[in-house]
């Protein structure tokens, strides 16, 4: 009995931080970073932003895009906060 408690309340624990996760990732909104395009690895690129961090999106067939993007460019890109691009483009100088 003790045993069935424990599993029952682990199950409840879980399912409220499960519930919490998919509110707080409903509630985020997409991120507007810009900055030099340093390369392209199959779906994955990676920027330098404007302070200077390095950033890795996942672009996949959902992205959308202007056009073709290369490294060295000054894109920006709207992006989920779990790297997720949403759309990507050439940023204006």
């Amino acid at each position: 009995m003790k045993g069935l408690l424990v599993v029952l309340t682990v199950v409840t624990l879980s399912a409220g931080t499960m519930e919490s996760i998919c509110a707080a990732q409903q509630d985020a909104a997409p991120q507007t970073v810009k900055g030099n395009l340093l390369t392209i690895k199959g779906e994955v690129y990676v920027i330098r932003d404007q302070f200077g961090r390095l950033v890795r999106l996942r672009i996949n067939e959902d992205t959308k895009k202007e056009r073709l993007v290369v490294p060295g460019e000054l894109i920006e890109v709207q992006m989920w906060p779990d790297g997720r691009a949403v759309s990507i483009k050439s940023a204006p100088q």
